[in-house]
């Protein structure tokens, strides 16, 4: 079976992505091919949520499994296959592709084709402007490196180190 997905965007109106995928194949792979589609860092932590008609937030299918927080075990990416967690169309997913900034695409599983099996999910169709991801995130190093800039200033507001060490002590000698 081909699982034919519609994705949208709420940032960017004209964006409209579809991408059709084996019904075996994994969150992973669908998630590869959206960000290799849609040109994302993939040094970006991302996530799936499940959704209903509302578009409201169900199960997460997170990108990696982690043992020793997570009791519940979350189904994770890699080891979760679309079939097992959508069944019909009209299905919906929410795909977080900036969890910081809480930027989103929005997919919907369109149709259920019988048709031969595809060995990767592949774009059948791609209009309109990409959501941009956000990289303010990053340090801006040339922010860093200038001593007359408002940001390296708010590090210097309460004087330098020596001052403080004159007024309180050496940090060694509290201890």
């Amino acid at each position: 079976m081909i699982f034919r997905f519609k994705i949208i965007s709420d940032k960017a109106e004209d964006f409209v992505l579809h991408i059709d995928a084996d019904a075996k194949s994994t969150f992973f792979e669908l998630h590869e091919a959206i960000q290799f589609a849609c040109k994302f860092d993939s040094a970006e932590l991302t996530t799936f949520f499940l959704a209903d008609e509302e578009w409201d937030k169900g199960i997460e299918i997170v990108m990696f499994q982690d043992d020793s927080t997570n009791h519940n075990h979350a189904p994770d990416m890699k080891h979760t296959s679309l079939e097992t967690l959508l069944k019909e169309p009209e299905d919906k997913l929410i795909y977080t592709f900036d969890v910081i900034n809480q930027k989103s695409l929005y997919i919907q599983l369109n149709a259920i084709l019988m048709e031969e099996k595809l060995k990767s999910p592949i774009v059948s169709y791609d209009g309109g402007t990409t959501p941009s991801q956000n990289h303010l995130n990053r340090y801006n190093l040339d922010l860093l490196a200038d001593n007359d800039s408002e940001f390296q200033n708010a590090f210097t507001d309460f004087g330098e180190l020596e001052d403080f060490n004159t007024i309180y002590g050496e940090i060694g000698e509290v201890i």
